[in-house]
């Protein structure tokens, strides 16, 4: 008991539910019960979804967790879905082709009668009413030879006649116009152009009889026209059976299609209707129409089929053959792989794959062996990188120290600034300070290179500056911006590499007369906002650090209320964008002046957002450094 038990168990609910309905289903299916039947019907197919979902499910779980069966699955999809499809696109292909050479074959056939009887129509037109009046007689007689039965009814200024002159009236409404192509008289298609001038009314009418229709393409098969009254629900089968041709092969399959082609009804005037061509054909016959020998086509084509299907199940075989096999080589591989790893996860780094197979598996089985014995090295490796990792920690928050913490109360100037490093620690300078009690001095420099070497140069620059600044103050001597730089460039070339070198703005601010005297050793020159207008900054000297001999100079302005004077690195104007494009001065400038009403840290960080939406990636590829002097109205 318990054995069942655990068996309905593993059916589940959705599972015992579907064999209770399914067994009702067929119960009252063999009671005639046929109401309670579709009842059950209706519940058993959600129930089948659901079983159907969890027998998937089990399949994916238990007979395909191996990698062996899964692998084999594959292979089985692999090789059968591939022909089948392969196959069944074939198949589908010659039968779009063959069906729609049939239809085109039919129409064209049935355009070049119609196209004949409007070209008659057409040439009458253009003849003078005498010369229609000759030659009308004659036209009919010859169109008839093709067309039996061909009529023409033609009123102009020297009357109404018609050709032959026994045909019966023809009631044509006044409201037709121009018109050709198909029409139906009295339950009959017929063939017709009817053209409507002043003083012209010509109609050129042929009947499309059943034979006719089904022999507009010889050998082609049998083709017929078909028209269905929407009002009345009668059709109008204009058709002799529609015969099928003899097959020529097993494989030469009845072909029955159809194409809409539209009509008119005589008591309809200018009015349009569907009706179908419909065509009865085989492939042999199709192309028996087109190439006039079916026979050996058909042959040469039936040869063609069997060679390529043979061909697909040698491939088969062979695919099925190396698959297993690979297989077997595969599932043995990955075991052996299963084995390592267990014994990795305990921590037994010593034992080792034989890999004797000089394929990608065995390469495998070597790189693996190779990795349990660097494993151990790499965790030390790990260990040593955490611990650099906080050492360049620890100097990301030493720098942010050596960064001045607020802008100095200064009179007459105020500045404001931000620093985006690339990385954890960041080339970039910048500093200020307060030099006695009516002077301000502030620098911005961008360091050569990147991460912790261009840190410590940048620590050395702050270090270098702030020692004169000290001594300016101690002193009570006005600072030279010029002097500074000169000396600055010394210290630098003596206390780095040779390779090591940095640009380098200075400038100092002095509060009673407004003047800002500065030096700029290569920096990229600042930009002056006046009056809406931009102006860069002179260029005093070289980059510090490369040369010891290496001059300065100084240069001056004054600065008036509301001047804004825009320093920066090269890391806000050189990035670029996925087309290569940077993103340059210009854009710079044309948004410090958008927003240059706004507060000084509201334009910083729209500029460095900007920046990174130009780049479109959250990495930086350059430290950001953007420092703002706006003068300030003295009160």
């Amino acid at each position: 008991m318990s054995r069942y038990g655990q068996q309905l168990r593993n059916l589940g609910t959705s599972g015992v539910a579907f064999i209770v309905f399914l067994a009702l289903f067929v119960l009252f299916y063999a009671l005639n019960r046929t109401g309670l039947a579709i009842l059950c019907g209706l519940v058993l197919i959600p129930l089948t979804a659901m079983v159907l979902f969890r027998a998937l499910r089990w399949i994916q779980l238990h007979a395909l967790w191996s990698v062996r069966n899964r692998l084999l699955f594959v292979y089985g999809l692999l090789g059968v879905l591939p022909l089948l499809l392969v196959l069944g696109l074939v198949g589908l292909g010659a039968w779009e082709f063959t069906t729609e050479l049939a239809v085109y074959l039919a129409t064209s056939a049935l355009d070049r009668r119609v196209d004949g009887i409007n070209n008659v129509a057409h040439a009458l037109e253009t003849m003078t009413p005498e010369q229609r009046l000759a030659y009308a007689g004659d036209f009919q007689k010859g169109v008839s030879r093709d067309l039996p039965g061909f009529r023409l009814y033609i009123a102009d200024v020297t009357g109404e006649h018609k050709y032959p002159p026994d045909s019966a009236d023809l009631s044509l409404p006044k409201a037709w116009k121009d018109a050709n192509g198909l029409l139906v008289v009295d339950h009959h298609f017929y063939g017709w152009a009817h053209i409507s001038r002043q003083g012209l009314e010509l109609t050129a009418l042929a009947p499309l009889s059943k034979s006719m229709v089904a022999e507009l393409v010889p050998n082609l098969g049998s083709i017929g026209l078909i028209e269905r009254n929407h009002a009345t629900g009668d059709q109008l089968e204009h058709s002799e059976g529609l015969r099928l041709p003899p097959a020529v092969n097993r494989f030469d399959v009845p072909l029955v299609w159809g194409a809409s082609v539209h009509h008119a009804h005589l008591d309809k005037p200018n009015e349009s209707f569907n009706a179908v061509l419909a065509i009865n054909s085989r492939p042999s016959a199709v192309f028996s129409a087109v190439f006039g020998g079916a026979e050996d086509f058909s042959g040469t084509l039936f040869f063609v089929f069997v060679v390529v299907a043979g061909l697909f199940v040698i491939v088969e075989a062979w695919a099925i053959w190396v698959g297993v096999r690979l297989s077997t080589r595969l599932t043995g591989a990955v075991n052996q792989l299963y084995e390592g790893t267990r014994r990795v996860i305990r921590g037994d780094f010593r034992h080792r794959i034989p890999g004797n197979h000089q394929d990608q598996l065995g390469e495998l089985a070597n790189s693996f062996n190779q990795m349990t014995g660097n494993l151990e090295r790499l965790f030390v490796v790990e260990k040593e990188k955490e611990r650099l990792q906080t050492e360049i920690e620890i100097a990301r928050e030493v720098q942010s120290q050596l960064y001045p913490k607020d802008a100095p109360p200064m009179r007459g100037l105020q500045l404001t600034v931000v620093c985006d490093p690339a990385r954890m620690v960041s080339g970039d300078y910048y500093d200020y300070t307060e030099v006695g009690t009516n002077q301000l001095a502030f620098a911005i420099g961008d360091v050569a290179g990147k991460g912790i070497s261009a840190a410590l140069l940048m620590a050395t620059l702050q270090a270098a500056l702030r020692s004169q600044v000290a001594h300016a103050e101690a002193t009570h001597t006005c600072m030279n911006s010029a002097s500074v730089i000169t000396q600055l460039n010394k210290q630098i070339w003596a206390h780095t590499a040779p390779e090591k070198y940095a640009t380098f703005f200075f400038a100092t601010f002095d509060q009673p007369s407004q003047t800002l005297t500065y030096t700029n050793a290569g920096h990229l020159s600042p930009l002056l906002l006046r009056q809406g207008k931009f102006t860069a900054l002179d260029s005093n000297g070289t980059v510090v650090g490369a040369f010891p001999f290496a001059k300065y100079d100084s240069s001056s302005l004054v600065m008036q209320p509301n001047d804004l004077l825009v320093c920066y690195t090269d890391g806000i104007t050189e990035p670029e964008n996925a087309y290569g494009e940077a993103f340059g001065e210009e854009r710079l400038m044309d948004l410090v002046k958008k927003h240059s009403h706004q507060a000084d840290s509201e334009i910083l960080r729209i500029v460095l957002d900007a920046v990174r939406s130009w780049t479109g990636t959250a990495e930086l590829f350059d430290d950001m450094t953007l420092l703002l002097a706006r003068g300030v109205q003295l009160t």
